[in-house]
């Protein structure tokens, strides 16, 4: 029983830790922070960068990096590089940036999403459910 409940602890923990690494993986915080002003803006695409990278496997990759350009709506115009787009906008094109007032250079084109707006919560309740049911699991058997 000591073992189990030792194990139980342990494992919520890995669990806790897990989902606050995977969120700040997935940019939680910051995203959260940007679709919670609400505040959105077509911007354009002004240019794309590409870069090339290796993959796990040895292979090239090519990541797009746009810089789009939009007016807040007190008027001052913004220009930011996106981390991540998908799909990447060509030059010319249009899209929707969601931005804060506080911060509108730390836009996205992100749009709010279940996975990302709860992965943290997400993961740890599995874990911890994973984590309950094997210390069930090592009483019984121990």
């Amino acid at each position: 029983m000591v073992v189990a409940a030792v194990y139980f602890v342990v494992a919520v923990g890995a669990a806790v830790l897990s989902g606050r690494n995977l969120d700040r993986h997935l940019q939680g915080p910051r995203l959260r922070a940007i679709w919670a002003g609400g505040r959105t803006a077509e911007a354009r695409c002004t240019a794309v960068r590409t870069e090339e990278a290796q993959d796990a496997e040895g292979g090239f990759v090519l990541h797009s990096h746009p810089t789009l350009e939009f007016r807040t709506g007190d008027g001052r115009t913004v220009s930011f590089e996106e981390r991540q787009s998908r799909p990447t906008p060509a030059e010319g094109d249009f899209v929707t940036v969601h931005y804060s007032a506080a911060n509108p250079q730390d836009a996205t084109t992100r749009a709010p999403s279940f996975g990302i707006r709860h992965a943290r919560t997400v993961i740890t309740a599995a874990g911890c459910f994973f984590a309950l049911v094997s210390a069930v699991v090592i009483a019984v058997v121990a």
